[in-house]
């Protein structure tokens, strides 16, 4: 009973259905009835408006309203390119690069499904969330090595900090050591400069003395021998006694060794008679270093080395002079030691000459510990904080390789980096996984369901984006020939498809086949095309037209405007309401226009759409023609 009322109900709806579009297509050719009629050769409309006069028989004249039935349209004549074109068959395919498949990528349950088939989904949506114990321990492990590696890290930093601290001491040391030894020597040389003066000054007096006593000796020689060649007379003439001859020649002879006595110390000195001449001779007045052999001109540090040189054994200081000397070389070479350790320690020329002018040692605490180890690490010395950095780069070095094998590995099971930082942040794996979308487009597969285990290698779904797809043609053999060296990568494709005549659609080649299919000696090639609105479907058949070069310019209409009867070729050509039959010369074509060399000026407009129901007026003017389907009844 139920299955009768069901068929029954069924019959009813279909009958009022055959009824309303019968009611409605009554009303479309009434309409086109009332609104276009022929008279005498000519149509006329009911309104009153008669067209212009035309050959009898030619000529239709329409309303506005008649022109909207039928879908009446019009194009204009006009100098146009012909283009040389290769019309092929081809089929719309998938675009090998918008299609994705969605696996887990890890091993679970199905917990959750976001998207079913026939849904739209854009890159990164939620698709599904499943339950992953492998997952759960694969960020345990992440958490482990994050902190190992944290851990490392806080102890190099600190062991740095310290290494950095030996750095900066090591570095105010060698300039200590450098500036004390400056020191040093600056003391040393003024403590030689005094031993010099006290040593010069003993010399000098010590030479004075000498010279007092060399005058003296030789006034006294002088006088004893005056003395004595007075008494020699005396004696002679017997007014003195022979004894006193005596004493005063012995007074004499002891003079005269004390002259040549103080003149041997002078000539063990060095000095020549011709000096002791000039001494003798002064009048005491000059001094004593004027009166030897020291050069006027030299300087007085030449003239200080030239007495301690030549007198030293004159001065008790010469000895303590001497070791000071000795200290003063030694501290020569403990700055240049210092010096070459400081350089050693990575400290520059400049610094080294800004210390020696300031006495300012530098400290280095304006640079960070990262760049202070960076420039002074290679003149550092082997030492136990440099042994701990070491040893502590390496293990982070280790374990940084081990954090990076977990995150890549959390990776490839589809976690983002995102996903693993916050692991690391938060310290708290979940077991959740949720499978993002990895492409845009529609759900065309779905192959899971709640509570499913799945595998990582499991495909759930199939993603297809066709906002571009690709148009697959086929060549047959014998138009190989005409599209040799002028069909490439790039070339123009235009496409038409049934659903859509009207429709034409603008793409570029992106492959040629290399290869003759055996089956249908075919050669295919790929043209990619935009489908923004999804017009064209992955299945549909299409015709297509490659473009090979364009012709010289010339008077055309469209293709479709140009209607042939009984082996003559015609056009209705539109003036303002009437529409007359014009009969054309035609040269060569592609698939949008045609040449028209005679029958049609340019500007003229022509009928491209509707050009069926004028002309089945024109064959039956006493008939009435149904608008939309173009037919008489």
């Amino acid at each position: 009973m139920s299955r009768h009322f069901h068929i029954t109900s069924f019959v009813a709806i279909f009958v009022v259905a055959i009824a309303g579009l019968f009611l409605l297509n009554l009303t479309l050719t009434l309409t086109w009835a009332q609104d276009t009629h022929v008279h005498d050769g000519q149509a006329h409309t009911h309104s009153g408006q008669t067209g212009p006069g035309h050959n009898q028989g030619n000529t239709v004249t329409l309303t506005d309203k008649a022109k909207v039935n039928i879908g009446l349209k019009t194009d204009e004549a006009d100098i146009r390119a012909i283009e040389t074109v290769v019309s092929v068959h081809g089929n719309i395919i998938a675009h090998p690069k918008r299609q994705a498949i969605v696996t887990p990528r890890t091993g679970g349950i199905v917990k959750r499904i976001h998207f079913s088939v026939g849904e739209t989904v854009k890159k990164g949506d939620l698709l599904l969330e499943l339950e992953s114990l492998d997952l759960q321990m694969a960020q345990i492990e992440l958490i482990e090595a994050a902190s190992q590696q944290k851990s490392l890290v806080s102890k190099l930093a600190r062991l740095t900090e310290v290494f950095a601290k030996q750095i900066r001491r090591e570095l105010q040391t060698r300039q200590i050591d450098y500036l004390q030894s400056l020191s040093e020597l600056q003391q040393l040389k003024m403590t030689v400069e005094k031993r010099k003066a006290i040593a010069v000054t003993e010399i000098t007096s010590a030479l004075e003395q000498m010279r007092f006593r060399l005058i003296k000796a030789d006034v006294e020689r002088q006088l004893l021998e005056t003395t004595l060649t007075r008494i020699k007379t005396l004696t002679e003439k017997r007014i003195s006694a022979q004894k006193e001859l005596i004493a005063k020649h012995a007074e004499y002879k002891k003079a005269k060794n004390e002259l040549v006595n103080t003149k041997r110390q002078f000539q063990i000195l060095g000095i020549s008679e011709q000096t002791l001449e000039k001494i003798l001779s002064d009048n005491g007045e000059t001094s004593v270093l004027s009166l030897l052999d020291t050069n006027r001109q030299d300087s007085r540090d030449e003239v200080t080395s030239s007495l301690l040189e030549r007198y030293a054994v004159l001065s008790v200081g010469a000895i303590a002079l001497i070791d000071a000397e000795v200290a003063y070389e030694l501290a020569v070479i403990k700055v240049a030691a210092n010096r070459q350790r400081a350089l050693a320690a990575g400290l520059t020329e400049t610094l080294l000459n800004t210390l020696a002018e300031t006495g300012s040692i530098t400290s280095f605490d304006d640079l960070s510990t990262d760049t202070l180890i960076e420039n002074y690490l290679a003149f550092v010395e082997s030492s136990e904080a440099l042994e701990g950095v070491l040893q502590l780069e390496e293990s982070l070095r280790n374990a940084n390789i081990t954090l990076n094998k977990v995150r890549q590995k959390l990776q490839v099971s589809g976690l983002t980096l995102d996903d693993i930082d916050q692991i690391i942040q938060t310290g708290q794996p979940t077991a959740i996984f949720r499978v993002p979308a990895p492409a845009s487009g529609q759900i065309t597969q779905q192959q899971v369901a709640v509570g499913t285990t799945v595998e990582k290698s499991d495909i759930l779904f199939s993603i297809l984006d066709t906002d571009t797809v690709w148009v697959q043609g086929e060549v047959h053999e014998d138009k190989l020939a005409r599209l040799q060296n002028k069909w490439q990568i790039g070339s123009e494709v235009r496409i038409r498809v049934a659903a859509y005549p009207e429709t034409i659609y603008t793409g570029k080649i992106s492959g040629i086949s290399d290869v003759v299919e055996p089956e249908e000696l075919t050669v295919h090639f790929w043209a990619e095309i935009e489908n923004r609105d999804h017009q064209l479907k992955p299945g549909m058949f299409a015709d297509q037209a490659i473009v090979l070069d364009k012709g010289s310019d010339v008077l055309s209409v469209p293709l479709n405007a140009v209607i042939e009867d009984g082996g003559s070729r015609f056009v209705f050509v539109e003036d303002g309401a009437a529409y007359t039959r014009h009969e054309i010369a035609v040269g060569v074509n592609d698939d949008q226009y045609i040449e028209v060399k005679d029958g049609v000026l340019p500007g003229e407009r022509v009928v491209v759409q509707g050009t069926h129901q004028l002309m089945s007026v024109l064959a039956a003017p006493s008939q009435v023609v149904d608008a939309p389907h173009g037919h008489p009844h």
